[in-house]
């Protein structure tokens, strides 16, 4: 059997997050946002199956956030008291504003970036300002529009108020497609729905379904605006403290938790997707060449200040390249 040696600090061992107290030295906390039944879920269950079969070491699936905002877990991978999580923030503005719209258009591209020269370059400089290491990704659809009417067309969208995530690349592409973006934190928008705050909002299906948004909106349109993955990232003490052969384990069964999600990704969203329409929600498939043009400004824009022309060149190019 493998044994992982965890190697955590003074620090590590004492510390607590958000009520919950630190790892014991043979436990791996593995924090995510999705609740449990959600495909993403069931990749870190996969996780753990593999991890556990190949040691005599336990890991503890933490669902829904429970650990805290991606920020604070980022905080906890640093500082050795939760090991592995996933996350659509990866710690560093050059590896998330690959989610810019349009800008990737597979699962398969952003493991070319990645891959990449560029992206190992990321990945040195998560390590060294961070603490922490990208191990590789757990998948999500598509993000989509959903709204308190049916969108056939961007038209649609014309001073629509949209519910963003607080983040620049989102509040503009939102503003683009002629919508009106209202920043708000994600545990505010069911309320916010519900209550006419915000018109819409926009999310994976998994999500629009699991937090029960289509209850409060009429239409869903099937945009594709935004594919982004989450990323799965593992402390760099945690990391540094173990074997070859650990690192190996770890490896194989982050690959076995995206495979298992890739599986489920395509039967839940076309089972959510039937689910809505039962609900009376109007499922939409707008051409999306308009959506496409409206947003070429905010690739351009922030994709030169956050890499810089030639390198957001060379990503828009393999961006869109057929893998």
């Amino acid at each position: 059997m493998k044994h992982f040696t965890l190697k955590l600090t003074a620090l590590a061992m004492v510390a607590t997050f958000a009520g919950s107290a630190a790892a014991t030295a043979d436990e791996i906390r593995y924090g995510l946002w999705a609740k449990e039944g959600e495909a993403q879920y069931e990749g870190a269950v996969e996780f753990k199956r593999v991890v556990e079969e190949g040691s005599d070491h336990t890991v503890t699936i933490f669902p829904a956030n429970q650990l805290g905002t991606p920020r604070e877990m980022i905080a906890q991978l640093a500082l050795g008291t939760t090991q592995v999580m996933a996350s659509g923030d990866p710690g560093i503005k050059e590896i998330e504003y690959l989610a810019l719209p349009y800008l990737m258009k597979d699962m398969a591209n952003y493991e070319a970036v990645i891959g990449s020269d560029v992206g190992a370059a990321w990945n040195d400089k998560l390590i060294n300002e961070r603490q922490i290491r990208l191990l590789g990704f757990m998948p999500r659809n598509p993000r989509q529009i959903s709204a308190n009417k049916p969108i056939n067309a961007m038209a649609d969208l014309e001073g629509l108020k949209l519910r963003a995530p607080e983040r620049d690349y989102y509040v503009k592409s939102l503003a683009a497609l002629g919508a009106n973006p209202t920043p708000m934190a994600f545990k505010e928008v069911y309320t916010a729905l519900q209550t006419g705050v915000v018109d819409g909002q926009e999310n994976p299906i998994e999500t629009i379904y699991a937090q029960k948004f289509y209850e409060v909106q009429k239409g869903v349109a099937m945009v594709d605006y935004i594919v982004k993955p989450a990323y799965v990232m593992v402390g760099e003490s945690f990391w540094s403290g173990l074997s070859d052969d650990d690192k190996a384990l770890l490896q194989e069964a982050n690959d076995a938790s995206t495979t298992r999600v890739l599986e489920l990704l395509p039967e839940q969203q076309k089972q959510y997707i039937a689910d809505m329409e039962a609900a009376g929600v109007a499922i939409t498939y707008p051409d999306k060449a308009e959506w496409v043009e409206a947003t070429q400004a905010v690739r351009d824009e922030l994709g030169t200040e956050v890499w810089g022309e030639a390198d957001y060149k060379t990503i828009a190019e393999m961006g869109q390249k057929d893998m």
